[in-house]
């Protein structure tokens, strides 16, 4: 009956109008669902991984995500191809409507495999390098309006394209478009559309890389210690889980050095603390200037520090402590006197777990304190019960 597909609140039914009501909410919940996964399959690198098999499913996490999005730029280019196709055969052009046909089935044919999990045997860059050329002979067989559909194209070539070949393309695109614009439009109107085509591809190209540099700057915050400029405890996590992975895996050696300020609190309190940061500052510069690329610091908490030692023993990192301890000692760091460190090292040959990496670690830093200070002490060496333990002046 007619009646039915009237909204049921108009005839005052509470069952339909709940009915209507809960199919609007679905449908606003589907439309957030893709909204969502649209959103997330363009951004994020920044998956969190808590401990070390957390990398596979991190990996797979990503991967999806690029499947994700190549399946929408596919589905964005087979729109931009439709009309193409639709106007070729209407107008009974054999040649380029066979031609964007198969692509047009070509991915379709990713799609599918792209929804289905699997991968792709045609890129998103050679999709639209081969759209952009049937746009071009589209438009040199007298069909106007292809020259529109350039539009899109050109936006995506920066962000499909590396750099170089982003401009390669662009460039080509507008040698090979211009006779064909200058032939069939007045000049002013054919430099009005070189014009927008420059500007479209350069304000994509813009944004691209805007995007990209605000990308690499809040990764930088979200695993850099904003003070000193080492790394910060999450990314110490993430990096000393690989190496444990590594060791277990490959039997990569990798030694953990845990390294505090000396009576840290004294120099805060005698000092001020803006003498305390421009220290810990001059800490971490010292360090860095004697530590190899594949070595990481990072900033443990407070005046606490660790270093990762790639491909190193306990023995080789001791070596490297104390040419550390000595560089700090020598060090004109404070106004007056001299700052001191002590360091506590552990292998990764000792552990099987971060937890017991780090506390091995710690009582070596310890033992170092409780000796005497401006000392490195190994997890290998009996811990020697302190005679007056850690004083309130700071470790």
């Amino acid at each position: 009956m007619a009646y039915r597909t009237i909204p049921g609140a108009i005839f005052g039914c509470p069952a339909i109008a709940n009915m209507d009501s809960k199919l609007i909410d679905s449908s606003k919940a589907r439309w957030r669902r893709l909204k969502r996964h649209f959103t997330e399959s363009f951004t994020g690198e920044l998956l969190p991984r808590h401990r070390a098999h957390d990398d596979t499913y991190v990996d797979e996490a990503r991967n999806q995500r690029q499947r994700s999005a190549y399946r929408y730029i596919f589905i964005l280019t087979a729109v931009i191809m439709l009309p193409i196709v639709v106007n070729n055969f209407y107008t009974e052009q054999l040649v380029p409507a066979a031609a964007t046909l198969l692509l047009l089935l070509a991915l379709a044919v990713n799609i599918v495999l792209l929804t289905l999990h699997r991968e792709s045997f045609l890129s998103p860059a050679m999709v639209v390098a081969a759209n952009i050329g049937l746009v071009m002979l589209s438009l040199y067989r007298g069909q106007d309006y292809s020259l529109y559909l350039l539009f899109p194209l050109l936006v995506s070539v920066p962000i499909l394209f590396n750099t170089r070949w982003a401009i390669i393309v662009g460039v080509l695109s507008g040698l090979v478009a211009a006779p064909a614009v200058f032939t069939q439009y007045d000049p002013t109107t054919a430099a009005s559309i070189g014009i927008s085509m420059v500007l479209t591809w350069l304000i994509s190209a813009w944004l691209v890389y805007a995007m990209s540099e605000q990308s690499l700057r809040l990764k930088g915050m979200a695993i850099t210690d904003s003070l000193t400029g080492a790394f910060n405890r999450r990314y110490l996590e993430l990096q000393a889980a690989r190496a444990l992975q590594d060791w277990e895996r490959h039997r990569r050696s990798v030694s953990l050095l845990l390294l505090d300020i000396d009576h840290f609190k004294k120099i805060n309190d005698e000092f001020g603390h803006s003498v305390g940061d421009a220290a810990l500052k001059h800490l971490v510069s010292l360090i860095k200037e004697r530590i190899r690329g594949v070595d990481i610091l990072c900033r443990f908490g407070g005046e606490e520090f660790v270093l990762l030692l790639s491909e190193t023993t306990a023995l080789q990192a001791k070596i490297v402590a104390n040419q550390l301890r000595r560089a700090v000692e020598g060090a004109q760091v404070l106004p007056q006197g001299r700052m001191t460190i002590s360091l506590g090292i552990c292998d990764v040959r000792q552990v099987t777990d971060l937890e017991t990496w780090f506390r091995k670690a710690d009582e070596a830093l310890y033992c170092a304190k409780d000796l005497g200070r401006n000392r490195v002490e190994l997890a290998e060496t009996p811990i020697v019960a302190a005679v007056s333990g850690i004083t309130a002046t700071g470790r």
